[in-house]
C-alpha cells in the first residue's frame, strides 16, 4: 500500500499555505495524543479492501467513477493497524451541478459505466445549486474499539486540508447516512451546512434504496476550520 505521512505533506504554495500548515501540525499532533500516526494513500483498491474486511462494523461505501481522482486518510495505531478512514473524491461540476451528476448517477460511475439497477432522485436545492470542482467525501469510518476516541472530525478535519491543498475545491461534500446524522451533527464538524431531511434518495447495486443527507463546506468555511485548527501564532 502506497502511503505518506500527513506531517511530511509540503504545504508551501498558494494562498492559504500557513493556514494549511499550521492545521497540519495541529492535526497531527492532535492524533499523536490519541494514539494514532495520520497517513494519506492513493490506494482506493486498499480502501476497498479495508471496507470488505470491516464489513460488520462498516456501511458499504458508496462507489465512485473510476477515472476520477481519489485519496483517503488512515489512523494509525501502534500495531501497524488502519483504525479509522476517509476517502475523498474529486468531482467536476463545472458544466452542472452535484445534484445532476448524482441523478444521473456520473457521481457514482464513469458515464454509461452504472449497473442497470441503479438510479439516484436528488431534491436537495443545496446539492442542485452546488457546483464548481467539488471534493465528495465518500467514506468516513472508526473501527468499533476506537469509536468515542474523537477520531471521527479529526480524519474529517484532515480529509479536508488534504482536498484544500491537492484541488483548491470550491466546495467539499458529502452525502450523510440517517443513521449518523447526530455524529456530523456536532459542533466539531465545523462550518457545514447539513440539510435536516434526506432530500437524495439513491438506489445502490446489491445494497437497495439508501435515503441520503446532503452536507457542505464552502471553501471559505473550510479555510475557516483550518484556521480555528491552528495556534493563532502560527496561522498568522
Amino acid at each position: 500500500m502506497n502511503r505518506r505521512l500527513i506531517e511530511t505533506l509540503p504545504l508551501v504554495s498558494g494562498t492559504h499555505a500557513a493556514t494549511l500548515r499550521a492545521a497540519r501540525d495541529r492535526l497531527c499532533a492532535e492524533g499523536l495524543d490519541k494514539g494514532v500516526t495520520l497517513i494519506v494513500s492513493d490506494d482506493w483498491t486498499a480502501l476497498a479492501a479495508l471496507n470488505a474486511q470491516y464489513q460488520d462494523g462498516w456501511f458499504p461505501m458508496l462507489p465512485r467513477p473510476a477515472s476520477t481522482p481519489a485519496f483517503w486518510i488512515g489512523a494509525v495505531d501502534s500495531e501497524g493497524d488502519i483504525v479509522a478512514t476517509h476517502g475523498v473524491v474529486l468531482i467536476d461540476c463545472v458544466g452542472t451541478s452535484f445534484g445532476a451528476r448524482v441523478a444521473d448517477l456520473t457521481a457514482f460511475h464513469d458515464p454509461g459505466a452504472a449497473p442497470c439497477g441503479e438510479w439516484a432522485f436528488c431534491a436537495s436545492e443545496a446539492a442542485l445549486g452546488t457546483s464548481g470542482t467539488v471534493a465528495w467525501i465518500v467514506a468516513g469510518w472508526n473501527r468499533p474499539d476506537w469509536r468515542g476516541r474523537g477520531l471521527f472530525h479529526l480524519l474529517g478535519a484532515v480529509a479536508r486540508l488534504v482536498a484544500m491543498e491537492r484541488w483548491s475545491p470550491r466546495w467539499v461534500v458529502g452525502l450523510v447516512d440517517p443513521e449518523t446524522v447526530p455524529v456530523w451533527s456536532a459542533r466539531c464538524a465545523g462550518r457545514a451546512l447539513l440539510e435536516p431531511r434526506p432530500a437524495i434518495l439513491y438506489n445502490q447495486d446489491g445494497i437497495g434504496r439508501l435515503p441520503l443527507h446532503f452536507m457542505r463546506w464552502s471553501k471559505e468555511a473550510v479555510i475557516l476550520d483550518l484556521k480555528d485548527a491552528a495556534p493563532a501564532k502560527a496561522a498568522a
